[in-house]
């Protein structure tokens, strides 16, 4: 159901201290946010982002994209930004 690329997964370890295969878990956050990546996708692709809670960092942004058979293919992934987690707390007392 996941993919990546290794060497990108290795690389993100390196600059955001986050490895993919402990953020699959970000999908089954009932509180996550979901959004089109409009400024990196292009016609050959689209991306798309979830900001969510994860149990190994907390709360992660990764950017993904949807493969035609029902993988979810990881790009990029790092841990929330401020503005993230004011946002993300903010969506979850609506709920």
């Amino acid at each position: 159901m996941f993919d990546w690329d290794e060497p990108k997964r290795r690389q993100v370890i390196k600059d955001h201290g986050v490895d993919f295969e402990r953020i699959t878990d970000i999908f089954n956050d009932p509180f996550a946010s979901y959004f089109d990546d409009h400024e990196h996708s292009d016609d050959s692709e689209t991306r798309s982002g979830i900001i969510g809670k994860t149990a190994e960092y907390g709360l992660v942004i990764l950017i993904y994209k949807l493969l035609e058979n029902d993988k979810v293919r990881f790009i990029t992934a790092r841990r929330a930004e401020k503005w993230m987690v004011k946002d993300y707390e903010r969506q979850r007392k609506r709920r």
